[in-house]
Order: structure tokens, then sequence, then C-alpha cells
């Protein structure tokens, strides 16, 4: 079989590194990314500024031969709810192998570790042997089997929950895959190997009887204990983490956006100006402020710098809550406003947070960000913060939003952009954080006409502005508005649009 994979390029991709790229979904606890699992379930842990990484695969042997979910077809993967869980499913004879993956906190001392359960769903016993091998850029000169540890230039890389059958550890003059599967492993650990360039690698080999499943763990800390012992299960992870999106805003769209699965994605996302901006508009404003201040990148530029800026007056804008920036947030901002320079765009960001100073008691920075107050478009500059040009789930989210609520000249729109697929099935969003306030809307259809219902909670500072907010759903009803913070309304047909079939009416609700 060495011969099938070398044509399939799994030998040259094990040792070249540039193969099977650390692209995937993060898994992590709250406090810290962990790893990234791409789709095959390999486990790639983030390493940071680290010179040396590796990255951690589990193979099978079947009956006919070894099995390895890098190249085999029939791998899928899923991820059942909102939280960083997968469930990773290679098909071998007689049925699957299973690797649901997730992250938590160890019991004691031991710290965080990337958690992969295999359960052997086949009728037949078969093999598992768990690898660590260079990642792409990274090295592994040390390389050590210490009982159920594999360990990599001093650092646990992989602890199993049982005593391995087998293991095997090769240099740069091995191929660890030959060595696996060749049947050259041995019993009892062998001698510790080094390598002057980094190529070393190493695999434990486990038993696994069917119907049954085992543990093993890729730590972030000094793992010694059992892994199925002192780290959480699967369905505990994941309750725990719809426990933590309890306070977070919700939609309900006809077109199945998770957004709580995307803002999932954002908490362990590398932190940005746009992170801040987002996980402020979704109901963590906590979160965003102690990101502002400690968890960004150092500003480098002067574009990071305005950036960094434009959030944390959008940050002000969306919560009016003066406590995020008190104590240790006051200094910090202070470096944030003298770090965004001086063009327009700083100016807009600074004049945005005059009234914060004002709240702080900084009367002199209120008054001196009071002068730059007649930039136009003050308030659209500050909506738009966090635009950085960066994809993944903090554009994601900002895209989301701007389709359900937009500032306007005089208050508020509603449902910006409602394709053809919405309509005649009911929305709901709650909470969303927007510059005059926490908005939450519910539609409802009479046959071809909708009923709005509307919250805005307002802020704990108002906005600095006394004219009544406006409130408007152009995409359904173009003749409507509204300066009463809360209410329902049944508005007109929405133009052009014939409904398939007559519903029910629907009776009003509230938010309550």
């Amino acid at each position: 079989m060495a011969g099938l994979f070398t044509r399939l390029g799994f030998r040259r991709a094990r040792t070249d590194g540039t193969a099977l790229g650390p692209n995937g979904v993060r898994v992590g606890t709250w406090d810290t990314p962990l790893a990234v699992v791409d789709s095959r379930g390999t486990v790639w842990p983030i390493t940071g500024e680290r010179e040396t990484g590796w990255r951690v695969e589990w193979w099978v042997g079947a009956d006919d031969r070894w099995y390895a979910p890098a190249v085999e077809a029939a791998v899928r993967q899923t991820r059942p709810g909102v939280g960083p869980v997968l469930e990773t499913r290679m098909r071998v004879p007689g049925g699957d192998v299973v690797a649901t993956t997730w992250a938590a906190q160890a019991d004691g001392s031991a710290g965080p570790a990337v958690v992969v359960e295999l359960a052997n769903e086949t009728p037949v016993p078969v093999a598992v042997a768990v690898t660590v091998q260079a990642a792409a850029g990274g090295r592994i000169r040390r390389l050590t089997v210490d009982g159920r540890r594999l360990i990599a230039d001093g650092t646990p890389a992989v602890v199993v929950d049982r005593d391995p059958g087998r293991s095997a550890l090769v240099d740069a003059s091995g191929d660890l895959w030959d060595e696996v599967t060749g049947g050259r492993a041995v019993v009892g650990s062998p001698d510790p190997i080094r390598c002057r360039i980094g190529a070393a690698a190493g695999a434990l080999i486990v038993p696994l009887p069917h119907r049954a499943a085992f543990r093993f763990a890729v730590p972030a800390g000094d793992l010694v204990d059992n892994p199925s012992a002192v780290l959480p299960s699967a369905e505990r992870v994941a309750s725990g983490w719809v426990n933590r999106l309890e306070g977070a805003a919700t939609v309900d769209l006809p077109d199945g956006i998770d957004a709580h699965r995307v803002l999932v994605d954002l908490v362990l996302a590398e932190s940005s100006a746009a992170a801040v901006v987002e996980l402020a508009r979704w109901g963590f404003a906590e979160e965003a402020a102690h990101r502002l201040v400690t968890g960004l990148p150092d500003i480098g530029s002067a574009d990071a710098g305005v950036n960094r800026l434009q959030a944390a007056a959008m940050l002000w804008t969306l919560t009016r809550n003066p406590a995020l920036f008190a104590g240790a947030g006051t200094d910090a901002l202070e470096g944030i406003v003298r770090a965004g320079g001086d063009d327009v765009d700083a100016r807009r960001a600074v004049a945005d947070l005059a009234d914060l100073f004002e709240a702080l008691g900084d009367h002199t920075a209120a008054h001196d960000a009071g002068v730059h107050s007649g930039a136009a478009s003050t308030r659209k500059a500050a909506a738009e913060a966090g635009s950085t040009g960066e994809g993944g789930p903090a554009a994601e989210l900002r895209n989301l939003a701007e389709r359900l609520v937009r500032p306007s000249a005089d208050g508020l729109d509603l449902l910006v952009a409602v394709p053809d697929t919405w309509l005649g099935q009911p929305i709901e969003v709650h909470g969303l954080a927007t510059p005059l306030g926490r908005l939450s809307l519910a539609v409802r259809w009479h046959g071809e006409r909708p009923a709005l219902l509307w919250e805005l909670e307002p802020h704990p500072l108002p906005p600095p502005r006394v004219d009544p907010v406006v409130l408007r759903v152009p995409s359904l009803d173009r003749a409507f508005s509204t300066t009463e913070p809360s209410g329902e309304a049944l508005l007109a047909a929405p133009a052009g649009w014939v409904p398939s079939g007559a519903a029910p009416p629907v009776e009003g609700g509230s938010f309550n």
C-alpha cells in the first residue's frame, strides 16, 4: 500500500510540509483559541510566535489496510451545534470511525487542551495511530515517548488515555507511514530521537475494539493526567458554549443563517478592530472592550492606528457605556487616540468620543475632541468603523447586521435588504446594538401584508441628539415611518409581491 499513498501524494505532503495548510475551524476555550481543525480532522495547534510547531493526525488500521483521513475519499465532517465541536467520519470496511474534536479546560492546573475522541462504529476491532509530525514552517528536533505521552522538543504534543500497544519514532532518514504500516512499530518506548533539521515524527498506536471509543489530547500545558479523567465531554462543552451565548443578539431568518455559530468563530478568531466592533454589536461589549485594550496586535502602521481608533469610537457609539472605558481602559484610550493620527477619519472618530471623555470626567479632552465635531458625516463615519476589508466571521456578521438595520440621517432603517425568499416568512431579531439603542424586531404575515413589531431600548447614556428617532422599513413599506420606540403596525403589502398561498392570520405579539 505504500506505493498507493506515494502516488496520492501522501508521503510528499508529510515531508515537504506544504500540503493541507491549517485552514479549517478554530477550536478553543472562550479565552484562548488552541488549534485549527481542518476538514480531514487534522489538529494544527496554534503556536503563536514559536519556531517549533506540529500537527496531529490519526490513522486507522483495518483488516485490509491502513486508512489516513488526509487522502481518503470517504471522509465527511459536520459541526452539529453552534459551539466549536466537530465530527469527522471516515469510512472503513464495516462502518465508520468517528473523530469528535473539541477543546476544554482540564481540571486542576494542567491547562486547556484539544480533545479528540475516536469511536469505532464497525463490528470489528481496529488499530489507531495517533501521529505527531512537523507542521508547515515548523520543526521537531527531539521526540520522546513518555508512557502515554509523545514529548516534542520538551513539550507534551499528545497524551492518550491508555497505554499504547506500540509506538514509533523516526528522524529525517525514515518515513513514519512506512514505519507504522510496515509493522515496524515497537512494543514499549523506543529510544528518543534527535533530528538536526527538525523532521522528527512519531506515533502512539492504540488498539480500539469494536463499538468502543478512546480519547487523546493535544495539550497547551503540561498535561500528565488521563485525558478521559480530567477533560469534560463534548456534550458538556457544547452546552457551555450555548450558555455563554445567552446574552448575545439573536436572529431567526428564513435562509437559516446561524449568527451564533459565526459569533463563536469570531470569539476564537484573531483579534482585530473589526472583531471589536462586531463583538460589541452582537452583545459582547465587555469582551470587545477587553480586546480593544489588551487583545489587539501592536499598532505597526498608520492604518492600524486609525482602525483601532475607529473601533474605540464604534464601541462607544454602540454601547454608550462609559464603564467599559474606566480604569485601565482610560489610559489605553489615550494611547489609542494618540496612535490614531490626525487624518480626517481619525478626527471624525475623536469627535465621536467627545462625550465619552466628558462622561469620564476629562473635560479638557472632551473640549479638544469637540473641536472636530464639525467634521462631515461624523456619525456615518463611526457607523462604518471596522470595515477594514478583511473577511472571515467579522465581515460575515457585519454584512448580516447591515441587512437588518442601518443608521439613517434621522434614525434607523430596519430590514434594509429583504430578499424575495424572505417574503411571507417570519423574521426575528433580538438585542442587536445600534448607535441609538439595542434593537429587537419581528415580522409576522397576515396574508400578503407584513405586521412589524419593534422595540428600541435606549443605551445607558443617550446619544447626543434631541430630535425624535425615526424608524423606517424601506424594503417592505416605503411609506411607513414612526417615532415610537416600541410598537406594532400592519404594513402595506410589498410592491410586486404575490404570495403563493394564503397564509392564516397571525396574532400580534411582544418581546416580553
